[in-house]
């Protein structure tokens, strides 16, 4: 499966992070989404609010004081926007929703979403140069008009009509990971020929290539808690990646607007595992190689075309298409005194191609002066075939091949959704946007071991307001039915080497479902000075998917019942001129949680896993303009994790912060000096494992181990350019 795909590595990549910088998107009376400053109020230099407060709008001039090169920049100087910009890795095992969807990134392209998966809002604003946006609009809430629904504050990056003889940017950078030094670069360039607005880039790298990891894991006997083996781990990780970006947009002479986005990665990730063995009372060691290398190439093309339909009527159709194909091995060394389920040298071999396919159309037009419905229809196909394969690697280096229940299957969904929205402007400071989705989805499942096949019906109802106290205070609460994107891997088989251990396949897993509901204040201070908001939320969730029992020693990803979540989050964002620290903005944001569901193993009530209970972010940017020079620190701190198996129990927590320092320079008014160090003070994770003989409802304690991981610091220095 996998070689043959390697050969688009020749495909065009025909688009990928932008959308159409001349096009309108909504109405001015609609949220005034993209509407001139006239009809504004100026809060500071720069920086104007609508009418009804609303809108704030960020024009071109706020930002020149600043050293900012790429649209990523500029939103650390919008009160908030910190806290926005996407994380290139998720946290908090929070479920995918399906699909384009009612949700999405909360930071737009001209008022719309990325029609993108790996090609999305992330990596989009890191390429789209400062010097081509027009302004930035900070839009309170929900709209008619707008591509996405907010969960909160939505920010909407505005770009040049009209870039005047093109505009170019490239990086160079080397990073230092451990004891190596890796290159990796990027060029963009932006023009308009003609009516078409088009932005291409090439990556080689990518930025921040890997990380290195130092573990000390220490196993205590159960029956007298001495310590009995000790296992010194080094766990460096490495990654090689080509990615090509082009975007066009064009708008044609009836008003209509088109832009295709497109995306390819061919790379690697190698990772290799070595670990000193020491037995107490044993004065010989022994090594452990493990190791796991994956090659994959990745794919999409999308793009969304938007039809003016009489005086006030839009028809917007968006698609996607992606494929990723991977190929994996993995080498697996294990001792007798910690078995896996998998024979002491082993070999795995995955090859996985998964492609996902998505057409949305919707029919949007205005019933009063006040009121705006949505119709349309969205469908989708999932795909996922993979292939599994587990040897045993004899004392004379050949291979014994293992039998795997459902280690090779086709899986495939065809999902059909009907939604309806309709806004309504109550009055001038209230706002509600309701909205009615009806899905139908069918999943088969096609292999050696299994032939199965089951379909489902959902509906899902969502209810959003905003109501507007006066133009600095807001009150927003919403209460929605989700229902969760499932991974189509747990289907399958699959080894998992971070327990060194095969997950067996669930062919009978189903979405989880929710009624996720919130309330949120937001203040914004005098002058534009801040923004300060809190959130109390509260999630009923149903069929939450954990780990379940396959058999006596093997586990597999089930629905496990009902689970709740809540807590509370608070944001502060606040310039620190007042204070007498110019040029400075610091964003902070307080997570608590709190979560119960059912352990399936043993009856008892645990929260839900990997859930922290407390999430602490401070994002701190200095520009000193008179030195040329700005800086950024950027803390995030977790606290205590769970996770529950079948054979074990692991609490894990953070002993000290994740913490990442970077720092410009300006050589010339082209050319900036950067570096940036990572992992500042070599984040130190520990995790406590409590292992049972068996299957932990047997209760009978086999050991505990204690393991502490050290992130390796790393540091990335280069010049960045524009042309």
């Amino acid at each position: 499966m996998g070689p043959k795909f390697r050969r688009f590595t020749t495909t065009v990549a025909v688009s990928a992070a932008l959308h159409g910088p001349g096009a309108v998107f909504a109405e001015p009376e609609a949220g005034n989404l993209g509407a001139g400053i006239d009809s504004g109020n100026q809060i500071a230099a720069g920086v104007w609010a609508s009418m009804d407060g609303s809108t704030v709008t960020y024009e071109a001039l706020f930002f020149e004081p600043y050293q900012s090169v790429t649209a990523a920049d500029m939103l650390r100087w919008v009160p908030g926007g910190a806290a926005l910009l996407p994380q290139q890795r998720r946290g908090g095992n929070e479920p995918v929703k399906r699909g384009f969807g009612s949700g999405g990134d909360q930071i737009l392209i001209n008022g719309k979403r990325i029609s993108g998966k790996s090609n999305d809002i992330a990596s989009a604003i890191q390429r789209i140069q400062a010097d081509t946006v027009s302004r930035i609009e900070v839009i309170r809430g929900t709209s008619a008009g707008l591509d996405v629904r907010s969960e909160g504050t939505l920010i909407n990056i505005v770009l040049a009509e009209e870039i005047s003889g093109g505009s170019g940017a490239w990086q160079l950078h080397s990073g230092f990971y451990g004891d190596s030094a890796e290159y990796d670069g990027l060029v963009s360039y932006s023009d308009t020929a003609g009516r078409v607005n088009y932005l291409v880039s090439a990556q080689f790298g990518p930025y921040n290539r890997g990380e290195s990891q130092d573990q000390v894991e220490s196993l205590y006997s159960a029956d007298d808690g001495e310590l009995f083996e000790r296992r010194d781990i080094d766990r460096p990780e490495l990654r090689e990646e080509i990615i090509l970006n082009v975007s066009g947009s064009t708008e044609f002479n009836s008003g209509d607007l088109l832009n295709l986005n497109a995306r390819i990665n061919d790379g690697k990730r190698e990772e290799i595992e070595s670990s000193i063995v020491t037995e107490v009372g044993n004065p010989d060691t022994s090594l452990l190689d493990n190791s796991s290398v994956r090659d994959g190439l990745e794919w999409e093309v999308g793009g969304d075309l938007e039809n003016r339909i009489g005086t006030n009527g839009i028809l917007t159709t968006r698609a996607i298409f992606t494929s990723k194909d991977e190929v994996e091995s993995q080498s697996v060394s294990l001792t007798s005194t910690v078995p896996g389920n998998v024979p002491s040298q082993s070999l795995v071999l995955s090859d996985s191609l998964a492609t996902e396919a998505i057409v949305r159309t919707g029919y949007s037009w205005p019933l009063t002066t006040s009121q705006n419905l949505e119709l349309g229809l969205e469908g989708a196909v999932n795909t996922l075939e993979k292939d599994v394969q587990l040897f045993e690697v004899l004392p004379d280096g050949t291979l014994d091949p293992v039998e795997v229940f459902n280690s090779d299957s086709d899986v495939e969904e065809n999902r059909y959704e009907f939604f309806s929205t309709h806004f309504w402007q109550m009055r001038e400071a209230i706002a509600l946007e309701s909205a009615l989705n009806f899905e139908y989805s069918k999943i088969e499942q096609l292999g050696a071991d299994v032939d199965n096949a089951r379909s489902f019906t959902y509906i899902k109802p969502r209810f959003d307001l905003r109501w507007d106290l006066d133009d600095s205070n807001q009150l927003r609460s919403s209460v929605e039915r989700t229902v969760s994107q499932l991974n189509f891997e747990d289907f399958v088989a699959r080894f998992n080497n971070d327990d060194d251990q095969l997950n067996a396949g669930n062919p009978n897993l189903e979405p989880e479902k929710a009624w996720e509901w919130k309330f949120t204040y937001e203040r914004r201070l005098a002058n534009d000075n801040g923004v300060l908001e809190g959130q109390v939320f509260f999630n009923q969730i149903e069929d939450h998917i954990d780990r379940v029992a396959a058999t006596d020693v093997i586990s597999a990803a089930g629905n496990i019942g009902d689970a709740e979540l809540y807590g509370v989050n608070l944001k502060a964002s606040w310039r620190l001129a007042p204070v007498g620290l110019e040029g400075a903005v610091i964003d902070t944001e307080y997570r608590y949680q709190d979560s119960e569901t059912t352990d399936p193993f043993t009856g008892l009530k645990r929260p839900m896993k990997w859930k922290p209970e407390h999430r602490y972010v401070v994002k701190f940017r200095h520009d000193v303009t008179d030195w040329k020079l700005n800086y950024t620190v950027d803390v995030e701190w977790f606290g205590k994790r769970y996770r529950s198996e079948i054979s074990y129990r692991d609490f894990s927590d953070s002993l000290n912060p994740r913490v990442h320092v970077s720092a410009q320079y300006r050589l010339t008014d082209s050319l900036l000096l950067w570096a940036n160090a990572r992992y500042v003070f070599d984040e130190h994770h520990q995790r406590i494992r409590e292992r049972y003989s068996g299957n932990i409802a047997d209760g009978i304690p086999l050991r505990t181990e204690v393991r502490d991981q050290y992130r390796r610091s790393t540091f990335i220095v280069g010049l960045r350019g524009q042309f």
